[in-house]
């Protein structure tokens, strides 16, 4: 005769990818490679970003942004004036004409909703164990 275990109640379903990540859940998500590292915001060479292209952006936010037909990584800045900030450089920023995220220069293609980097390297290793 078998019992059934006690902690059965207890037990919780494996977590994918997508499930963590809300990958995919509504068209308009994307998957992109970073060209380019950007230690300030914490993403390394070569990482994957998800790319939500519903999503609004807000103060703050990493934004894929086309500039005359180059896509790039910035930071939506909306006070004082709107503007797209260099994540390495905060000091430089690149102002939007007259508010128009649409613009024929400037577009905003996507939010940057999760950077997911390989953490098996020391690239951000501050203090590494001697």
């Amino acid at each position: 005769m078998v019992f059934p275990s006690p902690a059965g109640d207890y037990v919780e379903k494996s977590v994918t990818p997508n499930e963590a990540c809300k990958w995919f859940s509504r068209p308009g998500q994307f998957l992109m490679r970073a060209g380019d590292a950007s230690w300030r915001a914490g993403i390394k060479k070569d990482v994957i970003l998800v790319i939500d292209t519903a999503r609004k952006p807000l103060e703050g936010s990493i934004v894929i942004a086309t500039i005359c037909g180059e896509f790039c990584m910035k930071r939506m800045r909306f006070y004082p004036t709107l503007a797209l900030q260099s994540l390495d450089q905060p000091d430089v920023a690149m102002l939007i004409e007259s508010g128009d995220l649409e613009g024929e220069e400037t577009m905003i293609f996507g939010v940057v909703t999760f950077i997911i980097n390989d953490a098996t390297t020391d690239e951000f290793d501050d203090i590494p164990c001697i």
